[in-house]
């Protein structure tokens, strides 16, 4: 079966004292399935745009209502498995200035991702450099430190 192609949109939260907002996750399907952690955010649905995407997975993943999801500031492509299928996924990053440090809300959460997200919390720059867990994407830390010293840039770079 050919990958399924898909559109996501994530954003990187940011904190008063700069650290982001990571979830941790896994595939609840694999006996012994790795753990990674990541910036909120998913798929979109039919007709929707990349902001507006990215304001709905904000809220159904933190229960935040995210005013607005800030600039584009990176697309990636990457492919995954999950849940058994393949994914050839198209994400478009943004990246928002929160009020304050927000807890997580899961009540808005479905059925997969209360089976998938394990955890989350705020990372800092240096535990990033520091951490030797998975974290995509794998140069988040860099994108975020680049971000943090000289703002977003002009036109979303290509990851």
């Amino acid at each position: 079966m050919a990958p399924q192609t898909r559109l996501a949109a994530r954003v990187v939260l940011v904190d008063p004292s700069d650290a982001v907002l990571l979830l941790r996750s896994h595939d609840p399907t694999l006996d012994v399935a790795p753990q990674w952690w990541h910036v909120p955010g998913g798929g979109l649905d039919s007709g929707e745009s990349t902001e507006q995407a990215a304001v709905r997975e904000v809220f159904e993943e933190v229960g935040y209502r995210l005013p607005d999801p800030g600039p584009a500031v990176a697309t990636r492509r990457t492919s995954f498995t999950y849940l058994g299928r393949e994914y050839r996924q198209f994400e478009t990053f943004f990246v928002a200035r929160v009020p304050h440090r927000l807890e997580l809300d899961p009540s808005s959460w479905t059925e997969i991702e209360r089976r998938s997200i394990l955890g989350w919390a705020w990372w800092t720059v240096p535990e990033l450099r520091a951490t030797e867990q998975t974290v995509y994407p794998t140069c988040l830390v860099d994108l975020v430190d680049g971000w943090l010293r000289a703002g977003p840039p002009t036109a979303p770079i290509r990851l």
